[in-house]
C-alpha cells in the first residue's frame, strides 16, 4: 500500500478504528515502516505475546480487518485516481477513463483478487478439499489485440471442429444451470478461464432440449477431447482509446498477469436479496468478479495478428457500434465521427490535439524504456497513439509467450482471405481438434470471410511514417520480423505517382 497512498494517508489508516484494539501498537508499527524500517514483522510483533485472551482479541481483530480489506481496496483506488489528477492537466479528463498509472492500477486489484483467492482456499480446506490450482492444464490462450479478429477465428474454430471454445471474461458465457455462475473449464481453477457454451450435462447430468435450448439464443456444443487445447479467448494488456501514456504503457508483468485475467457472472446477492422469491419471472441481478488464474493451465498460445492500419480502423468502428446502443447520449459524437475515412481521420486528430502537448512536453517516455526523442516519430503519423498502443500489445505478447514457455502459432487475420481451408486445417492440427463433418459424411462449411478494403484511409507517406514508429516502439528483431509484411517504406517515385493521380 505504500506504493499507492500517500504516507499521511497511510498513517491515518494504520491508526483507524478497523484497528481498535491495539490500534496505537500498529499505527506506530505502519509508522516506523513509513520511515524506512520496511524489514519490520508485523506479525512477529503482535505475537510476541503468550495470552491466550491477546491471542482472542487478536484473532477477532483480524476478523475484522479481513471484513473491512475489500472495502479499503476499492477507497484506494479512488485516492490513487485523485492523486493522479494532481499531476495531469485537467482537459486530458476528456477522456471517459479516470487517469491512474496501469501498472499501480493492477497493483491494487491483484491484492484485491489475491484476498479472494485466499478465502477461497480456507473454504476448501474447512471442506476437506486438499486440491490445488496447481494443476496443469490444456488452455490454448489466443492472445489478439482487441478488433484484430479474435470473435472470427473463435467462431472458425467451434464450426470447424464442432467444439466451443473458452474464454477469459465470463460475462459472455453461458452462465451455469445451478449456482448461475460462469462455468469454469477446471472445476479446481474457479478463477477461470470459463466455457463460453456450457451445456447442463456440465452441471447435473441432462442435456439441454427444446425450448430449453432455443432460450439459450447460442448453439450448444460440446466440449474438445481430453487430447485437445482449448482454445481460450484473451486481449491481455490495456486496450483503452483516447487516453494518454499514463494509462496504456505497461510492465511486461503487468500485461502478463492481465493475460491470465478476466473476470467472472456471480449472482448479485445484494440486489436479489430485495426480489419477489414467488415472482419467477422477475430479473436476477448479476455483478462481475475480478479473477486471475494460475499459468499452469496454459499449453499452448496462439498470437494473432491483424493489418495495423486495418485494426485502427476495425477499432473507430467498434466504438461507434457501442455509441450507437445509446444514440440519445452520443447522437453529437457519432454526428463527428461519421463511419468513413473523414469521421475516422477527425477520430485520429481529435486524439492527437487532446494528448499531443502532454505527450511531447510533460510525459517522460525514459522511465518507460524509450528514448526521450521517440515524440519526433509521431509526426506523420495519423492516430499516433493507436499505433503506439497497437506495437507495444504485440511487443509485450511475444515477451508473454516467451514467459510461458509454451509453442506458440501466429495466425495473420489476413491469410484467412487467401486460404480460408488451408489456415483452418493448419489451426486445428496444432489445437489437436479434428474437422467436423455433417450426416453425410461431408466436412461442415466454414464461417464466411469478408475483408473490407481501407487502402483509401491512409496515404503513402503516412503508412511509410507509421511503420517507423511501429518500429521504434517494437525494440525487438522477433516483432519487427512478425509484422514486416505490414510496413511500407518510403519511396519518392511511388509518392510522386500518388500525388499526380490524387491532382
Amino acid at each position: 500500500f505504500r506504493e499507492v497512498l500517500p504516507s499521511s494517508v497511510l498513517v491515518g489508516v494504520g491508526r483507524s478504528e478497523n484497528y481498535s484494539a491495539g490500534g496505537n501498537v500498529k499505527g506506530d508499527v505502519i509508522e516506523e515502516q513509513r520511515q524506512g524500517n520496511n524489514n519490520y514483522d508485523l506479525d512477529e510483533h503482535l505475537n510476541d505475546g503468550t495470552d491466550e485472551e491477546h491471542q482472542s482479541q487478536q484473532q477477532q481483530e483480524e476478523e475484522k480487518e479481513e471484513q473491512n480489506r475489500e472495502w479499503r481496496l476499492e477507497d484506494q483506488i479512488a485516492i490513487g485516481k485523485r492523486e493522479q489528477q494532481k499531476k495531469v492537466p485537467s482537459s486530458f479528463y476528456r477522456a471517459e477513463k479516470s487517469m491512474v498509472d496501469v501498472n499501480e492500477w493492477w497493483k491494487t486489484m491483484e491484492q484485491k483478487i489475491q484476498l479472494r483467492q485466499n478465502k477461497q482456499k480456507k473454504e476448501q480446506q474447512n471442506n476437506g478439499d486438499n486440491e490445488t490450482t496447481m494443476k496443469k492444464g490444456k488452455i490454448a490462450l489466443i492472445m489478439s489485440y482487441p478488433n484484430s479478429g479474435t470473435s472470427y477465428t473463435s467462431k472458425l474454430v467451434r464450426q470447424a471442429s464442432g467444439t466451443t471454445t473458452a474464454t477469459n471474461y465470463g460475462m459472455e458465457g453461458l452462465i451455469s444451470t445451478t449456482d448461475h455462475k460462469s462455468v469454469p473449464v477446471y472445476d479446481y481453477s474457479l478463477d477461470g478461464p470459463y466455457w463460453l457454451h456450457p451445456t447442463k450435462s456440465m452441471d447435473d447430468g441432462t442435456e439441454i432440449e427444446g425450448e430449453d435450448k432455443q432460450q439459450t439464443k447460442r448453439e450448444v456444443l460440446p466440449i474438445p477431447p481430453p487430447t485437445a487445447s482449448i482454445l481460450t479467448k484473451t486481449h491481455c494488456g490495456i486496450r483503452c482509446t483516447h487516453c494518454p501514456p499514463i494509462m496504456y504503457l505497461e510492465s511486461e508483468e503487468t500485461f502478463f498477469q492481465r493475460c491470465l485475467s478476466g473476470a467472472r457472472k456471480v449472482p448479485d446477492k445484494s440486489k436479489n436479496s430485495k426480489l419477489d422469491n414467488n415472482n419467477k419471472n422477475e430479473k436476477q441481478y448479476y455483478k462481475k468478479e475480478f479473477v486471475t488464474y494460475s499459468p499452469n493451465l496454459i499449453h499452448s498460445a496462439v498470437h494473432l495478428i491483424r493489418n495495423p492500419f486495418d485494426n485502427a480502423i476495425s477499432r473507430f468502428h467498434h466504438e461507434l457500434k457501442e455509441r450507437a446502443k445509446n444514440p440519445t447520449k452520443y447522437q453529437s459524437w457519432m454526428d463527428r465521427y461519421p463511419r468513413n475515412s473523414l469521421g475516422f481521420r477527425k477520430w485520429c486528430n481529435d486524439e492527437n490535439t487532446m494528448y499531443g502537448a502532454y505527450e511531447r512536453k510533460h510525459f517522460n517516455w525514459t522511465e518507460y524504456g524509450y528514448s526521450s526523442d521517440i515524440t519526433k516519430y509521431f509526426e506523420g503519423v495519423s492516430c499516433h497513439a493507436e499505433m503506439v498502443r497497437y506495437a507495444l500489445w504485440h511487443a509485450l505478447a511475444i515477451r508473454t509467450a516467451e514467459r510461458l514457455d509454451v509453442p506458440v502459432m501466429y495466425v495473420y487475420y489476413e491469410d484467412y482471405a487467401n486460404d480460408l481451408e488451408g489456415e483452418t486445417n493448419k489451426l486445428l492440427s496444432f489445437l489437436n481438434l479434428t474437422r467436423s463433418v455433417d450426416g453425410e459424411g461431408n466436412q461442415v462449411k466454414l464461417p464466411e470471410f469478408r475483408q473490407s478494403d481501407y487502402a483509401d484511409y491512409f496515404t503513402l507517406e503516412e503508412r511509410a511514417a507509421t511503420s517507423e514508429l511501429i518500429r521504434r516502439v517494437l525494440k525487438n528483431e522477433k516483432g519487427i520480423e512478425l509484422l514486416d509484411r505490414y510496413f511500407t517504406e518510403w519511396n519518392f517515385q511511388k509518392l510522386v505517382n500518388q500525388t499526380q493521380d490524387i491532382v
